[in-house]
């Protein structure tokens, strides 16, 4: 073989290598940038409901008064439960009132507000059965600062004053309430609450993009550090949650390992094909399916949970690991 065409295949041969190791690098630090959590389009989309609220306090709002009066409470639980179509960690906690009928405990404003939209739903979210209108409370604090309410069995004829259709068609606007103010009200099944904190983006959604059907799911903040005392106390005496936090915790996501949330590809993550958002489930199917979460439990923390949101093409269903 000439020499001539050793030395020029020797040269290709390095040139070759080299571009072998740029596209590596460039591979890499590609796949970095993928796993790195995108969180501009979550707070882009809370600074348009800020806009759309008119909002101009930005400060972080302390809750002065406690969802239900405590004698009317039976048990709270954390943030972080999984249950029916929740297969991943719940992003609200639950105040369960003792036994009464529908709508025999009232359910106040935590902190002076604004109510900014109502919800109303007819059916069971799972089963897509139909039930007895339920309501879905957004009131804004602050810039910062929202809580929510849902399954609120009544609304409170304050509210009806100012929107009488509410109860049948919803509400979207602003109806100012003040710390302590009944707005609607409770009984025969539980109050689920939050408190989102629009500059708190979680650490442990490592995708928050993932969510978009729900953005406000990756602001979802310490409930109880809301809460001065006496009223923390209040609650944790009905706290069965003893690891801190004590309002439990919905993000567990680590890169590279199994733990945390996951979605079928080509699911839209969090939001489920498109067919199925936005509409109740039927026989225990719907969004959820594709979900699957492996996380700590809510309350015994040291126990691992695999929660499927089809198992055997049956519907949700949990496990938890014999032995850990």
């Amino acid at each position: 073989m000439p020499k001539s065409a050793s030395k020029s295949e020797s040269g290709f041969a390095h040139l070759f290598l080299f571009l072998i190791i740029v596209v590596a690098v460039i591979g890499a630090a590609g796949y970095f940038v993928i796993k790195k959590p995108k969180i501009s389009s979550e707070k882009s989309a809370f600074s348009s409901v800020e806009k759309a609220t008119n909002c101009s306090n930005a400060d972080r709002v302390q809750m002065t008064h406690l969802p239900m009066n405590i004698d009317d409470v039976a048990s709270f639980t954390p943030y972080g439960l999984i249950a029916g179509a929740h297969v991943t960690p719940i992003d609200h906690l639950y105040f369960y009132p003792k036994e009464g009928p529908r709508d025999k405990y009232p359910v106040f404003a935590m902190a002076d507000g604004e109510i900014t939209n109502i919800g109303v739903r007819g059916v069971n979210v799972g089963t897509g059965e139909s039930r007895p209108p339920e309501y879905r409370y957004e009131i804004k604090h602050s810039c910062q600062t929202s809580t929510y309410f849902d399954l609120v069995t009544k609304l409170d004829q304050s509210i009806l004053d100012i929107a009488p259709d509410a109860a049948t068609k919803g509400y979207s606007g602003s109806i100012k309430v003040t710390s302590g103010q009944e707005i609607g009200r409770i009984g025969a099944q539980s109050l689920d609450t939050a408190v989102y904190n629009s500059t708190l983006v979680l650490p442990g959604f490592i995708s928050p993009e993932m969510y978009k059907a729900e953005p406000w799911k990756v602001h979802t903040d310490d409930f109880l550090s809301y809460f001065d005392e006496p009223l923390k106390s209040q609650i944790n005496t009905l706290n069965p949650r003893t690891t801190e936090p004590r309002s439990g915790k919905i993000d567990y996501d680590q890169p590279g390992k199994l733990i945390g949330n996951w979605f079928l590809e080509g699911t839209n993550g969090y939001a489920g094909p498109t067919e199925k958002q936005n509409n109740p489930g039927s026989n225990n199917k719907g969004y959820w399916d594709g979900h699957l979460a492996i996380f700590y439990d809510a309350v015994n923390t040291d126990t691992i949970i695999l929660s499927f949101g089809s198992y055997n093409d049956d519907g949700p269903f949990p496990f938890a690991v014999k032995g850990n």
